[in-house]
Order: structure tokens, then C-alpha cells, then sequence
């Protein structure tokens, strides 16, 4: 054996990649003690390593020829164990290079060596490294590591796809023509190989050929979407456009929402002179783009032409609703419905129309008003005795949500328990097996804690941290992705859910609802939490069907269910009021603190300047940062008192993700109340385009004062806000998402600048403007104690209390 302080030194020469001091040193050592063998093998390996393989060879043959049979039978068997344990060694040190070095230096000394667990780790290795290589458009770099994964595997023919793509991204399409070819050589029923070998042959030209490559590929898979699209384009280059009709047409019966087969049909509409049909193809492309003002204009002049289906009509009406024209939305849906009368999914659309922005308090009221009423008239309405009125109802509940209802800042827990008990009565009628009572299944030690949500890359931050210091022992994590997203894309914080929970399941927002629910069902979950309910449609159904024996929501969206089948609200007891209990059909579980436990915030370092956001270097900044259907316009005239007291005040707002259409609405509102004060709002107010979240915070960083909005408070920019040592103006209201910010101020231990009514909001902003001291007082108190509202872990302690509990009640 080799000394301990020899083979020290060894292997640090050898992490340090000193290949020349290692051989001097492993020399010398072999002068002293010629017997020991591993000196050879460490020897060989750095000469190896070094890449001079043949004396590394020299080297090791100079042992085993020395021996008798039985001898060198033995010795290739220690040197191949060692050689082995270099391998498994570069690996997970990521020196893929030496790995493969090493071991086809056991290919050489030992030709019938097999372990294709091994193998296997350094081919699964490389990949992810060619894999990695590829997204980063690392191409060249990428080529390289797939000739050498298909040196050692030459008959692997995803490989040999890999590296044609790769190829074809270099533009080298002869060298990408014959690898592809390779990869249907080994594998002529995979249709991706015929999709790519089409790309190559347009490149080259041989669009006839290409033609053929893609239909093959459509024959062996007819869901092959990339195909379909690929011949449509080849078919709009060729004047062919009756084919790209034809071949797109087929395409979205299956792709009903894909952009790119709507852009090559309203291409080839357009390319034979039919704008109409063009114009209702293009705006569909933008539609599913999200583009809903390019959209709008493309479905208008359709519709000036003819008249559409109900799904036309129900695309056109988001678009007006996303602009925030109401009353459009609902003269369309009269004229619509008096086409399709029966439509369940055009009254549901039409009851639900509720305006982005309000221009004054009295449109809140009326709008309310017509919600209930036509809620109400919906439910009676409803029919499913025939199949397509069954279809049409599910089609209804997955359009829209109650989402702005609940930023009209009333209590909205007669409206939701009337939606909700809607869709549970006809989710007993169309999927009765899902609304049945779970039993507890309790074989397994641990309760099984299931989390469902499209939003985990967003809201998930709130909650993340009960995943992540969930007690193990006691517990079991299950987490449904339904965002769609593709797993090997997901972003750091993302990926923490699958780090932190014990099963992570990405579903296909896509996914039919009987066999989602069979998935979750599958998992025999104690309790579901559905943090988000509200949000998106799907989970409204799924608020209304019984998937586990405990059904829980959270603040993640603070409106109540309304659904019989969600038994918990996990609130905050800072932020909940006295009475909470009437704002909610779910028993109110008040959490310790706020409830979540906030992840520590990085804030970056300020790299920017005032004027990078239009800021004038004079000001007092107020930061108003919230969604601006936040801001109801009985509160608009707070900005102009407080603009009153002095003109170097500014209010930073921002655009939101609506667009501008809806930030002109709300700059007339600001127009009219500065101009009852005597001023001109430009002179006060500027809105800043959405940013990053790195932008944001220095933002944050270049402000004064953050401003809370009053009807519905802020809950990740106050956070945001603090991080930054911003002091923070609020004025709790009835409901609780209209006491966020004055839960995490209590949390902070900074109240002063929590108001008690309207007047006192005016004037702790005014002094914070005016008190230049004060307002350094509160920034640094702010500071010193921030670090309070992150990471707490009192409320997970009890949450889990909670769980225990309410599971032995049960």
C-alpha cells in the first residue's frame, strides 16, 4: 500500500493537473520502493491523463509482462480495478475528458472488459453535457462530445440525431445529412429522423425529397406537429398555398391553439387574395400569442366582413376584455347570443364581463349588479341532458375565472359560494366518481401532502419554504405542476419544488380532467392544497371535486372558494381582521405571522440611474407599483393631496400587463382629480414599461417612499419594498387583501406609518416627503429589522400542527 502522505500528495498533484511533478514524484517513489504496484498504475494514469497514452502503456505493460499467467491475470485485474474507480472518479468531478481517456485505456489493456453500468454513467454523463452544450448554443463544442459519446456507442441513434441537428445549426448540411442518415439507418421509425433529414435536404435545395422526408415523418406519427408546420412552410415557399391550407387545416384539428399553424394559414389566405379568411387566421395567431390589441384588429375587420362562430366569439371578447372595452364585449355577446342562444359558454362569457380599470365608483356598482343577476340567470339556464350542452358546460367553467370581481373591494363570499356551488352541482352530475368523500389511507407512517398549481415559478414563492423545512419524518410531499413548461427549461427557483418534495409530477396543462384526476387520486393524498383558487379555471373545478379527504386553500389568492369541497383557508393572523370568519365558506385557519414563509430576497447591486427610469434626480419618489385595477377611483384623490404639499413630489407608476390602453383609462382618471386639486398630473406622475425583477429592485433601490394601494395591498412589492429598506405606507381595509402590507409591517416592527384612516395615510406620506429625517429614521429601522419577515419558521411549525391535527380529528 502507498503511504498516506504519499498518496496525498499524489492526488493533489494529479487535482492540480501538475502531470509533470506527479511523474518526477511517482519516479522517485518507484526508486524507493519498486514492489508496490500502485505507483505503476498512478504513473500510467498520469502519463494517460497527459495524453501521452503510449507511455502510459509502456509503462503498465512493463509490470504485467513481467509476471507469470496467473501473475499478469492478477495484475490486470487490480489495474482494471483501479482504472475503474478513476473513471466513477472524473465523472462526478464533471473531467468527462479524462474519463473517457481512462476508460478506453481499459478497452485496450483488457479487449473483452464489459460494465455497462459504468458505460452507461459516462454516456449518460457526456450527454448531459452535449445536452447542455446544445441550448447554450454552444454548437462546435456540443459536436465534439457527441463524436466521442458515438466513438464509445456508435449504435445509439438518438445520438447520431443529436449531432445531425448540431450539424445543421453550424450550416455543415452534408456532415448533418450523413449523421442523420446514420440515425435512421438504426432507427427508420422515429419521425423526428425524417423531420430532420427534411430541414437538411431544404437546405440543400431538394425540396422534393424534403416533401417526402416530411410526410414520412407525419405517416409514422400523425400527432407530429413540427412535420406539419415544416411542410406547410415548404408549400408557402413553393406558391403552393392551396397545399399549406390543406396540410394546416388537417394539422388544427389536433393543434387547436397553435400560433404557427394560424401564422401559415392566414399566410396562405393572404397569398390567394382572401384577406378575410386571413385576417380571422392572423388574429387568431396573435390571440394565442397573447398579442390581444394586434389580435383585435385582425378579428375586427374579419368581422366586418362576416360572421363567426362561438369560439370566434369568444376569442374576440377576451380581446376586448384584455383592452378593458367592456361595453364592446358586451355588445358583441348580445349579437352573439342572439345567433347561438343556447351557448352556456357565450352567457357564461357575458356574465362575467367585468371592466380592467373603473372610471368611476358608480360603474362598480352597476357592474356588480349585472354580475350577480346574470349569475344567477346562468344557473338557471343551465341544461345538461343532451351530451353537447355537457360539453358546452365544461367548455364554459374552463374560459374565465371571477378574477376582477374580487377587486371591486366588497366581500365577495355570497357571489363565489353561488359560482362554485354551480360548478359542483354539475361536476356531481358529469363526473360523479371525483365528488365522492375520500377515506383516509393511513398505512404509510407519514402524511401525504399533495400542492397543485400552475404557478409555481410565481406565486410558488410563497410557499415554497413549507416544502422546503417540512419535516421529513412526519411528512410526505407530492407537487403538481400544471403549468405546461417543459422541465428541462425550468428556471432555478422552479426547480427548488423538485429539489424539496418528495414527488414532483409535470402535467400537461392540456391534460383531460378524468385523467388528472386519476393521477392525483392515484397518490391517496391526506390532504390537497390548491394554493392559488381563483386564478385559473381549471382549478375552480378542482376546487369543486373531492380529490383527497382534506381540501385546503391559501392567501396565495385571497378571495374565498365559495366551494363546499374546499374545507380550510390557511390565512395569516397578522393580516386576518376581527370578523375574517364572514369573509370566507372555508373554516379560517389563522397562521402565525403572515402565514407563508418568505424566502430570504437578494437585492442586487444598483447599477442604474434615475434617469433610466424617468425619474427626476430632484424628487421625492413615491413608488406606486401596484396592478392599476388595484386603484379604485374613490382613493384617486390621495394622489393629488399628497402632490399638493409640494411640487417636488413624483409618483412612479407601472404599466400593467394589460398594456397601454389600460394605463390612458387610468391617467384620465388622474387627470380629472389633479385637475379638481389645481394641477396637472404629468407634472407629478410618470408610468414606467414592466421590467425584469432585477430592475425592479433597483427601482425599488432609486425610490423614497413605497405607497401602498388601498383596496388591495401589496404583498410581494411590499416585500420587494423592504428588502430595499423602503418605508412603506398603509391603511388596512375590511378585507384581508387589503391588510398585507399592515401584516408584515406588525411582523416588522414597524408601525409608524401604518394609517388608521384615509386623512392620516395623506399625511404620514406628506411628512415622510417633507421630514427628510424622519423619513431616514423609518429607512434604517426598516433596515435593521428586515430580516424579521423572512424565513420564519413559526408558522411552518404550526401549519404542520395543523396537518397532525386535523388529520387525527378526521
Amino acid at each position: 500500500m502507498i503511504e498516506p502522505q504519499k498518496m496525498e500528495q499524489i492526488e493533489l498533484f494529479l487535482a492540480q493537473e501538475d502531470y509533470e511533478n506527479a511523474i518526477t514524484f511517482l519516479e522517485r517513489c518507484i526508486e524507493e520502493n519498486p514492489d508496490e504496484l500502485n505507483y505503476y498504475w498512478y504513473l500510467g494514469l498520469a502519463y494517460l491523463i497527459q495524453e501521452n497514452e503510449e507511455q502510459a502503456q509502456s509503462v503498465w505493460l512493463s509490470i504485467l509482462l513481467q509476471g507469470n499467467l496467473e501473475e499478469i491475470e492478477k495484475w490486470t485485474i487490480e489495474l482494471t480495478d483501479f482504472l475503474e474507480t478513476k473513471v466513477e472518479e472524473n465523472i462526478s468531478k464533471r473531467k468527462l475528458d479524462n474519463a473517457k481517456i481512462i476508460y478506453e485505456a481499459i478497452l485496450l489493456i483488457n479487449p473483452d472488459y464489459k460494465n455497462t453500468e459504468l458505460l452507461n454513467n459516462l454516456i449518460e454523463s457526456l450527454s448531459y453535457l452535449a445536452t447542455n452544450l446544445s441550448y447554450d448554443t454552444h454548437r462546435e463544442e456540443a459536436v465534439g462530445v457527441y463524436l466521442e459519446i458515438l466513438s464509445l456507442n456508435p449504435d445509439d441513434a438518438m445520438f447520431w440525431h443529436s449531432l445531425a441537428l448540431n450539424y445543421y445549426y453550424l450550416e455543415r448540411y452534408s456532415q448533418a445529412q450523413e449523421a442523420i442518415q446514420k440515425a435512421i439507418e438504426l432507427d427508420n421509425i422515429f419521425p423526428a429522423n425524417h423531420q430532420v433529414l427534411g430541414l437538411i435536404l431544404e437546405k440543400k435545395e431538394k425540396d422534393t425529397l424534403a416533401i417526402e422526408a416530411y410526410q414520412q415523418a407525419i405517416k409514422q406519427d400523425p400527432k407530429f406537429l413540427d412535420a406539419y408546420l415544416s411542410l406547410g412552410n415548404i408549400y408557402l415557399q413553393k406558391e403552393q398555398a392551396e397545399k399549406t391550407i390543406e396540410i394546416s387545416k388537417i394539422a388544427l384539428d389536433i393543434f387547436s391553439e397553435n400560433v404557427f399553424i394560424f401564422q401559415n394559414l392566414g399566410v396562405a389566405y393572404k397569398s390567394l387574395g382572401d384577406l378575410v379568411q386571413a385576417n380571422l387566421y392572423l388574429g387568431y395567431a396573435e390571440y394565442f400569442s397573447h398579442n390581444h390589441q394586434v389580435a383585435l384588429k385582425y378579428f375586427e375587420e374579419f368581422y366586418v366582413a362576416k360572421s363567426g362562430d362561438i369560439d370566434f366569439y369568444l376569442a374576440l371578447t377576451q380581446c376586448y376584455l384584455r383592452c378593458d372595452q367592456p361595453n364592446s364585449a358586451i355588445e358583441l355577446l348580445e349579437k352573439a347570443l342572439s345567433d347561438f342562444p343556447k351557448s352556456i359558454s357565450l352567457k357564461r362569457m357575458n356574465q362575467v364581463i367585468l371592466p380592467v380599470v373603473y372610471m368611476k365608483y358608480e360603474e362598480i356598482d352597476f357592474y356588480r349588479q349585472r354580475f350577480e343577476s346574470l349569475l344567477i340567470k346562468l344557473i338557471k339556464e343551465t341544461q345538461t341532458d343532451t351530451p353537447e350542452e355537457r360539453q358546452d358546460i365544461m367548455k364554459s367553467l374552463g374560459l374565465i375565472t371571477n378574477f376582477h370581481l374580487a377587486y371591486q373591494g366588497k366581500n365577495d363570499i355570497k357571489i363565489q359560494k353561488q359560482y362554485a356551488n354551480y360548478i359542483h352541482s354539475i361536476t356531481q352530475q358529469m363526473c360523479p366518481q371525483w365528488c365522492q368523500n375520500k377515506d383516509f389511507s393511513l398505512e404509510n407512517s407519514k402524511l401525504r401532502i399533495g400542492y397543485i398549481s400552475c404557478r409555481l415559478h410565481s406565486l410558488g414563492y410563497l410557499y415554497l419554504n413549507w416544502i422546503k423545512y417540512c419535516n421529513k419524518n412526519n411528512f410526505e410531499i407530492y407537487v403538481y405542476d400544471l403549468s405546461g413548461k417543459d422541465k428541462n427549461k425550468l428556471l432555478d427557483y422552479h426547480k427548488e419544488f423538485e429539489i424539496h418534495s418528495d414527488h414532483i409530477n409535470f402535467i400537461s396543462n392540456n391534460s383531460e380532467l378524468n385523467n388528472l384526476c386519476t393521477n392525483i387520486s392515484a397518490d391517496q393524498l391526506n390532504i390537497l392544497i390548491i394554493p392559488e383558487i381563483g386564478i385559473d379555471p381549471i382549478f375552480n373545478i378542482l376546487s369543486c371535486l373531492r380529490l383527497a379527504p382534506i381540501q385546503c386553500t391559501t392567501w396565495a389568492h385571497p378571495v374565498t372558494s365559495g366551494s363546499p369541497n374546499i374545507d380550510y383557508f390557511l390565512s395569516s393572523d397578522l393580516m386576518e381582521p376581527m370578523n375574517a370568519e364572514q369573509h370566507y365558506s372555508e373554516k379560517l385557519v389563522r397562521l402565525p405571522n403572515l402565514g407563508f414563509s418568505l424566502p430570504n430576497l437578494i437585492v442586487p447591486n444598483l447599477n442604474k440611474q434615475r434617469s433610466d427610469f424617468k425619474l427626476r434626480e430632484d424628487a421625492i419618489v413615491y413608488l406606486c407599483c401596484q396592478s392599476l385595477f388595484k386603484y379604485l377611483p374613490q382613493h384617486d384623490y390621495i394622489f393629488a393631496a399628497i402632490a399638493k404639499q409640494s411640487p417636488s413630489f413624483q409618483f412612479a407608476f407601472l404599466d400593467p400587463a394589460h398594456g397601454k390602453v389600460v394605463t390612458k383609462k387610468f391617467e384620465k382618471r388622474l387627470d380629472r382629480v389633479f385637475t379638481d386639486f389645481g394641477l396637472d398630473y404629468r407634472e407629478y406622475c410618470v408610468f414606467l414599461p414592466r421590467t425584469s425583477q432585477e430592475e425592479f429592485l433597483m427601482l425599488n433601490q432609486l425610490t423614497d417612499i413605497f405607497l401602498d394601494a388601498l383596496s388591495w395591498s401589496g404583498g410581494f412589492t411590499t416585500r420587494d419594498a423592504i428588502a430595499c429598506g423602503l418605508p412603506v405606507v398603509t391603511c388596512p381595509g375590511e378585507m384581508m387583501r387589503a391588510r398585507h402590507s399592515y401584516g408584515i409591517l406588525q411582523m416588522l416592527g414597524v408601525t409608524e406609518t401604518i394609517a388608521k384612516n384615509e386623512s392620516e395615510y395623506i399625511e404620514i406620506a406628506v411628512r415622510l416627503g417633507l421630514d427628510r429625517e424622519w423619513r431616514q429614521t423609518i429607512r434604517d429601522k426598516v433596515i435593521a429589522n428586515k430580516d424579521r419577515i423572512f424565513e420564519d419558521q413559526e408558522c411552518i411549525v404550526a401549519l404542520e400542527a395543523f396537518f397532525q391535527e386535523v388529520v387525527q380529528k378526521r
